[in-house]
């Protein structure tokens, strides 16, 4: 054999970490079928290694008297150009070169030998991964299509289907990516390395991960409910009273549950503490909602939830994902109902209650058994079973069938009585609260709102900021603007516009008891200019030269004195 080939022989031996002896085994299988081709079926061939590490192929054949099958035995003459010893009952080893074979008989020799290498690997991969389903691993995306992604997991080849992959994640060629062995089948076609991206068991190992707590042992992940790429909840808890369960799993400032949400996508994780008490579990698992009351049934493995009606759509979720999830955490099936409806509920229950000789095909004999024994309801003997109806004397099998047959059809009949009960007084509460007149009607509020006569002003600016005294001269006189009382005030002034006052600049109007205050002045030159202008001043009654100030003194007088004042006048 050549040196390329023992080269290539070597190299395959060292990259696929294949026994030699086993790979000696393989090629002579492999040329063995190429000999037969050529020689015949009886022919056997070995494969064997020389003192320089070279492999060659020998034809061997057996040394008789009379040769039968010329494939496999030859004489003693013939066997002594290869050996000058031989005799009879030797086994001649005959150096078979490559050049005599065929391509096809080393095309088959090929395939062979890539078969056996195969099955080697695969065996070899399944011993490795058997034990591995569960644990985390990363590999590099080495192909993709539309059924799911190969991955590249350095030894072995594995396959991730679009089923376990989170939605909302793109990958590609030569990405790392990391995931979870769920599955490790040797009868496979493809990769028989199966693995995922949404199975609670690698939430699960990305929280031991993350938390020492938890791969140590003192906090145990009891349960978990995950929809990848949405929402997940997972049950913790805590074999240390010191530790908390919830709080070693969100971190300082939530790093550690933070890097599990961006090894997942940006998926939301609530983490909830685990009790054995089903009802402050399951009122846990339903967070962030707030629960009313839970009413647990251990038979059926049910829980009737009541919540607030402003707390119903958070207990349900967006498209009941929240209750969805809870049910799985809790391993029980969850009803939610509101407070009031439960409420309805019981009350109308109280008045559909039938005493159990209300029941068809009751006697008074057999009511009266049945009352000494403590059921006195027909709701109270659906639910009492029949080993408990056979223990009560004079009811035999049949009576017993009998009874709880009757009695499941009237409690359905009350049910379907309940529920019209109930949809009838839901159906007038909505109605009741559609006719409900509303506080603000803006109907009827018109388009321009006018004061009419005797009503009072309406409230603005000019009417907030007056005195009562004035509001009165507003209802009497008229008002007069600035504009207009402007000519006959710069002729009083004589025709000096810098002589006005500053009070001129409003436009209150005045009223009698400005005029009475204006013409008794203290001051004697204010008298006398008052008789030389008395004449103009009552013609601008309405300007207000004498000033607010004056005004309110005035009114804020003793009466006597401004009686005296008024006869002066």
């Amino acid at each position: 054999m050549n040196v390329q080939f023992a080269e290539a022989f070597n190299d395959l031996i060292r990259e696929k970490r294949i026994d030699k002896n086993l790979l000696m085994e393989t090629l002579t299988a492999g040329f063995s079928s190429a000999v037969k081709k050529k020689f015949g079926s009886a022919a056997e061939v070995e494969v064997a290694e020389d003192e320089k590490g070279n492999l060659a192929l020998y034809l061997l054949k057996n040394v008789v008297e009379d040769v039968e099958s010329p494939a496999a035995e030859m004489t003693v003459k013939e066997a002594r150009q290869f050996e000058k010893n031989a005799k009879v009952g030797d086994t001649i080893k005959i150096y078979m070169p490559f050049t005599e074979f065929g391509r096809n008989a080393i095309q088959i020799a090929k395939q062979i030998l890539m078969q056996k290498i195969r099955e080697f690997e695969r065996d070899r991969t399944f011993e490795e991964y058997k034990n591995r389903i569960g644990e985390i691993v990363s590999g590099s995306v080495q192909q993709i299509d539309r059924n799911g992604i190969l991955v590249n997991l350095g030894n072995a080849e594995a396959t991730m289907p679009k089923k376990e992959q989170i939605r909302r994640e793109r990958y590609s060629q030569g990405s790392s990516i990391r995931s979870c062995i769920v599955k490790v089948d040797k009868e496979a076609k493809g990769p028989m390395i199966t693995l995922s991206r949404t199975s609670p068991e690698f939430l699960k190992k990305l929280f031991a991960q993350e938390v020492p707590e938890i791969y140590e042992g003192i906090i145990e992940i009891k349960s978990v409910a995950r929809e990848a790429g949405g929402r997940s909840k997972i049950a913790v808890y805590s074999r240390d009273e010191r530790v908390d369960a919830v709080g070693a799993c969100v971190g300082m400032k939530g790093s550690r549950v933070q890097a599990v949400v961006n090894e997942l996508s940006g998926e939301r994780i609530d983490i909830v503490p685990w009790s054995d008490d089903i009802s402050a579990f399951v009122s846990r698992a339903l967070s962030p909602a707030k629960i009313s009351s839970v009413r647990a049934d251990s038979e059926d493995r049910s829980v009737l939830v009541a919540v607030e009606e402003d707390q119903l759509s958070l207990a349900i979720g967006k498209d009941g994902q929240n209750v969805r999830l809870a049910s799985r955490l809790t391993g029980w099936q969850i009803d939610l109902i509101t407070t009031r409806e439960i409420e309805q509920r019981e009350r109308l229950e109280e008045h559909l209650t039938m005493s159990i000789e209300e029941m068809v095909g009751v006697t008074q004999r057999i009511a009266e058994k049945l009352k000494a024994a403590g059921v006195s309801t027909v709701q109270k003997l659906a639910k009492t079973s029949d080993e408990d109806l056979l223990a009560i004397p004079g009811l035999g099998p049949k009576t017993v069938a009998k009874l709880k047959e009757t009695a499941d059809g009237t409690i359905q009949e009350l049910e379907k009585a309940l529920r019209e009960l109930m949809d009838k007084e839901n159906e007038e509460r909505l109605r009741a609260k559609e006719e409900e007149k509303p506080l603000f009607d803006d109907t009827d509020v018109g388009d321009e709102e006018t004061t009419k006569p005797g009503e009072p002003l309406p409230l603005t600016e000019e009417t907030l900021f007056t005195d009562s005294g004035e509001e009165e001269a507003l209802g009497d006189a008229p008002v007069t603007s600035a504009e207009e009382t402007a000519p006959e005030e710069i002729e009083a002034t004589g025709g000096d516009p810098a002589a006005e006052t500053p009070a001129q600049v409003t436009e209150e109007p005045a009223d009698e008891t400005t005029d009475e205050v204006i013409g008794e002045s203290a001051d004697p030159a204010a008298g006398e200019i008052g008789e030389e202008t008395s004449g103009k001043v009552a013609e601008t009654a309405t300007n207000e030269s004498a000033g607010a100030s004056e005004s309110r003194d005035a009114e804020q007088a003793d009466p006597a004195e401004k009686q005296e004042k008024k006869d002066a006048t």
